[in-house]
């Protein structure tokens, strides 16, 4: 039994996440439209269902545990029935060793004397997502719902995952079903919703007829992508995903990126870049030619980053041509053109050049042909842009010259290179004020004498617990002169190339920028840390 609205809404008012001004608005919205209000809420603020659960148990001072906190203990759940125990919505689980009932009204008591009554053991009663109670009773007891179906279910995921905010959407096959997850601020989270075996077959379907891939092909990738409209959420907009398939143990596996819906419309004043680097990025795009990447691994922000650096520019005195795989956000007054079989990004790149073109944005650099054809462009007098996978800044030119590109063309073009990672912010509710020992002073090159506040996450309801909220960017640059430009095309190593940039004031580390987002507040130590 889920707990009363009433409930919910004081203790999410309490918790700050309710607008106690907005919220006679919304009950009439919801009355208009036949919406459920927790969900309206939930939607017009973006937190999930699960934030106002966690207010719930801080107001009434009961722990609220999540999948990563407890252990499920099959010996526990086998006494009772799995029809009682979906009814009332209580689980008994181990926390910390000790017994514990998971409930979803902290008012109704029944779970809480049923499971001491069974199991002859004093329990302590804790607050959960009923979701996530509903997913341990079914799939403990092989019981599913019936009248799910795969298109309810992905229009399910996909309001959860614009709740989230989520970047990408994980179906991952198991023995006995599915596991659905998703990323949240760069960390994976479980979506708890049990899937049969018969139901994963048919959202697998559903997603290749969406993302118009060969449902009868199950042995081989595939890749694919559809755009998304949440079925009576008119004030969302349509989302662009993409799909890509694989055959695992269990079945097909399948991974759903969501492009760029937090992040259009963003400026490169927008991404958090400190002022210096900031400065000299809009200087180097001002440049009538040569080339400027933008480094990282997966998911860091690189094609934000670009799309920023896009919007900086005047399109209406440039004639701007793109070409992307897939094309995740629309930039007004650029021609954008999408890869496909018959269109590379090296092809599209040789065909730009006939084009008249100013500016050219190549979505990644992945091979020798299209690297070359890169630089061979920026000789010739026109401003490209494009990514490249590498862990440094620095260690681009070498990641160029294995891919085949001569020291000669790198030299002679390249502009500058920004790399780049994302780091989770604190959350500015909850975040916990501490001063730092010995060792942290040391590591943030701190002396015994200053006088440094250092923040940690905690956890609220604001941030489901977490203690992040969002992300923030971190950025490492490599500008080029004339004596790196000598550096770069005499064969040197990165160590030589670093340490001329950085005393020449040319080069700015990823670890700099860490540590002053550190100082700031804006992150933790700990979430900096591998950066270190």
């Amino acid at each position: 039994m889920a707990a009363q609205e009433n409930s919910l809404l004081n203790a999410g008012t309490q918790a700050g996440l309710i607008d106690p001004i907005m919220l006679p608005e919304l009950k009439s919205s919801a009355r208009r439209s036949g919406t459920d209000l927790i969900e309206l809420l939930c939607r017009t603020s973006r937190y999930p269902k699960a934030a106002l659960y966690q207010a719930l148990a801080d107001s009434r001072s009961l722990p609220f545990l999540d999948r990563e906190a407890i252990n499920i203990d099959t010996n526990l759940l086998n006494p009772f029935n799995a029809e009682t125990l979906l009814r009332r919505m209580f689980a008994p689980v181990k926390y910390q060793g000790e017994l514990f009932v998971l409930l979803s009204d902290p008012d109704d008591r029944m779970g809480l004397d049923t499971v001491q009554r069974i199991l002859g053991k004093r329990a302590t009663p804790a607050l959960a997502d009923p979701m996530l109670i509903e997913s341990i009773i079914r799939k403990h007891f092989n019981v599913y719902e019936m009248s799910a179906n795969a298109v309810t279910i992905i229009d399910d995921i996909m309001k959860e995952a614009y709740i989230r905010s989520a970047t990408d959407l994980h179906f991952e096959p198991q023995e006995t079903g599915m596991l659905l997850r998703m990323r949240v601020d760069g960390k994976m989270q479980s979506y708890e919703r049990p899937i049969s075996k018969e139901l994963s077959e048919s959202l697998m379907s559903r997603i290749k007829v969406l993302a118009g891939l060969d449902i009868a092909e199950q042995n081989m990738a595939q890749d694919g992508g559809f755009s998304y409209k949440i079925q009576d959420w008119f004030e969302v907009d349509e989302v662009e995903l993409r799909v890509a398939t694989i055959p695992s143990r269990w079945g097909e596996k399948a991974t759903l990126r969501v492009l760029g819906q937090s992040t259009a419309g963003q400026t490169l004043s927008d991404l958090g870049m400190p002022d210096h680097i900031l400065t000299s990025m809009k200087q180097a795009l001002a440049k009538p030619h040569g080339i400027i990447l933008v480094t990282g691994p997966t998911g860091s922000g690189k094609s934000t980053t670009l799309y920023a650096s896009l919007r900086e520019l005047d399109a209406s005195q440039l004639n701007i041509l793109t070409v992307e795989d897939p094309i995740e956000q629309v930039v007004e007054g650029t021609t954008q053109v999408q890869v496909s079989e018959k269109v590379s990004f090296s092809k599209a790149l040789r065909s730009f050049l006939r084009h008249d073109p100013d500016v050219m944005l190549v979505g990644e650099i992945r091979d020798n042909e299209t690297a070359e054809t890169a630089v061979r462009a920026a000789m010739t007098g026109h401003m490209v842009l494009s990514t490249l996978h590498t862990n440094s800044a620095v260690a681009t030119v070498n990641r160029l010259i294995d891919i085949g590109c001569p020291r000669y063309l790198i030299s002679s073009t390249l502009a500058g290179v920004l790399a780049q990672r994302l780091l989770r912010r604190l959350c500015s509710h909850c975040k916990e004020a501490y001063q730092p020992d010995q060792r942290e002073r040391e590591i943030l090159q701190l002396s015994q004498s200053e006088d440094i506040t250092l923040y940690r996450n905690h956890g609220c309801p604001q941030c489901t617990g977490s203690g992040y909220r969002g992300r923030v960017g971190i950025y490492e640059t490599l500008w080029i002169d004339k004596e790196i430009e000598l550096l770069i095309h005499s064969g040197s190593e990165d160590e030589q190339i670093a340490e001329a940039a950085a005393g020449a004031g040319l080069l700015s580390t990823l670890w700099q920028d860490a540590r002053d987002k550190v100082l700031e507040g804006t992150t933790s130590l700990q979430e900096a840390m591998h950066l270190y």
